[in-house]
């Protein structure tokens, strides 16, 4: 599915209305029936409802939500941010109707209107937010907060209209207050502000709702943002025909592991091996090879006579190097340790071999020290950061990350020509071409240890059957989170370690591939 930002909205909008002859009086009255639907299906007429409208479309979707809960019979208060006279457009149409109709409206302009709205609230403790839609890029202050803060208190449910009033719609941030919404319609299609956090947050249950534009119309409109839902990557799992071997699944070479840290490498080979690869090569250090065997013992493991313990030296590289020609994909830094042995063997890895090139965890700490090192690159490369990670190597803190995720992340893959999956609550996948994925699956039970290693292995897995480093990283981190989600229904969130994960891996894919 694909995600607007506010200026392609914009741009879809016009279309529908200029070319397409669609009336923007119409689109609004479709919104407003969406959002008067939902609460249909939630509230019956004995419940009371505020209606908080601002001035512009927003608002004229609350007017036309007013409309229709008057229409059938529901007892409404509607409240306007604003002088009245600053109505106009489509808005204003819609306001003179209700106006007509006799609803019971208040303008809310400076603190005395403030007064009594604690108690209207208790009284009519459904509240629609059409305050401040999309367009809002900037702190909200004075009546506007001090309103916000006062639905956030006393309403019992919320329901906001394309986004909750507050978060920014291009990168969900939230400068200050937000409505925190019980459910939100959002309008044709999500904002990139539903999806990412903070702001994903304030939205509740979140409702996509079709309010009458053409999906050519969106087509006309160049959209680079992208929603990854099981549409979007349910053929791209490799099929499996009868008359195969091994060989047929694809081959992975694997340098991952260290003392006191196997289980990273254990984790990404199982989770390769899940994914339906048909072998993997682990190069590890010799003291460790009988720990990692007895963990996984369908991986082929190399031995490496060791620098000191656990870690394997450059003295190796050319012996992985000529071994990763016969592979399709060559994995590196999950729990390989901080070293300076592993640095060298990144930077030979980076400047001699052509397969794809997946970097995670202690391959990305080795990167960020020497990230000039990209430009001698001589294959695609998938990293797999999260935020400290991402900090490191951009050099940018990470709160500065934390305002804006997708442009943190596309910055960095533009500059160095790389495929970034930019791990988090919503997770970012993005190309040096400007494509830009957001996944929304997922939960907190798999913030835990291992879990980052179960999805470099899954993205390892599905390089190996053919698919192309971007088609495989995002199929993978919608299969990570949603592999996540079955083990937490079933076991829940609190108790969820990274082996669940790798347990539940096949019935996931098996449940996509059926469906």
């Amino acid at each position: 599915m694909k995600v607007a930002l506010n200026d392609e909205m914009k741009k879809i909008d016009k279309l529908a209305i200029e070319k397409y002859g669609i009336p923007g009086v119409i689109l609004m009255e479709n919104a407003g029936m969406a959002v008067f639907k939902e609460i249909l299906k939630e509230f019956g007429v004995e419940y009371n409802i505020s209606i908080f409208c601002g001035r512009g479309n927003n608002g004229g979707d609350g007017f036309v939500i007013a409309r229709h809960l008057l229409d059938k019979g529901y007892d409404i208060k509607l409240f306007i941010i604003g002088e009245k006279g600053g109505i106009s457009g489509d808005a204003l149409i819609n306001y003179r109707i209700i106006e007509k109709l006799g609803a019971d409206i208040k303008e809310i302009i400076n603190d005395n209107d403030l007064i009594n709205l604690k108690e209207s609230i208790i009284d009519y403790p459904i509240v629609v937010d059409a305050l401040f839609g999309t367009g809002l890029n900037k702190k909200i202050s004075g009546i506007g907060e001090r309103v916000i803060n006062i639905i956030n208190k006393y309403s019992k449910y919320t329901i906001a209209v394309d986004i909750p009033s507050g978060v920014v719609g291009n990168n969900g941030k939230v400068y200050k207050s937000a409505i925190m919404a019980d459910k939100t319609v959002a309008f044709s299609l999500p904002k990139c502000g539903n999806l990412i956090y903070p702001g994903a947050e304030y939205n509740g249950e979140l409702i996509i709702a079709d309010i009458g534009i053409p999906k050519e119309v969106i087509k006309n409109v160049e959209l680079n943002y992208n929603l990854i839902d099981l549409e979007a990557i349910e053929n791209n799992l490799p099929s499996r025909k009868r008359d195969t071997h091994k060989g047929s699944y694809g081959k992975a070479n694997v340098i991952a592991g260290s003392l006191g840290m196997t289980g990273a490498a254990i984790l990404s080979c199982k989770a390769a091996l899940r994914t339906g690869i048909g072998l993997i090569k682990l190069f590890i250090g010799e003291s460790l090879n009988p720990s990692v065997k007895a963990g996984v013992p369908e991986v082929i493991t190399v031995p490496l006579q060791e620098m000191r313990k656990g870690v394997i030296g450059i003295n190796h590289i050319d012996k992985i190097i000529e071994e990763t020609k016969k592979a399709n994909v060559l994995t590196i830094g999950p729990g390989c340790g901080n070293t300076s042995e592993l640095s060298e063997i990144v930077k030979r890895v980076l400047f001699d071999v052509e397969v794809p090139l997946v970097i995670d965890a202690d391959g990305l700490n080795a990167l960020a020290k020497n990230i000039e090192w990209l430009l001698e690159k001589k294959s695609k490369i998938v990293i797999t950061p999260h935020l400290g990670e991402m900090s490191r190597l951009a050099n940018i803190p990470i709160d500065e990350i934390k305002d804006n995720l997708i442009k943190a992340a596309k910055d960095f893959s533009k500059k160095w020509n790389v495929i970034v999956v930019l791990k988090g609550a919503s997770t970012i996948i993005t190309s040096p071409e400007g494509e830009t994925f957001i996944n929304i699956n997922g939960n907190p039970g798999m913030a835990t240890a291992g879990s980052g290693d179960v999805l470099t292995g899954i993205i390892t897995g599905l390089i190996a059957q053919g698919l192309e480093p971007l088609q495989a990283a995002v199929t993978a981190v919608y299969i990570h989170g949603l592999t996540g989600d079955r083990a937490a229904k079933e076991k829940g969130e609190y108790g969820l370690v990274a082996g669940d994960l790798v347990e539940c891996l096949p019935y996931t894919i098996k449940d996509i591939v059926e469906s």
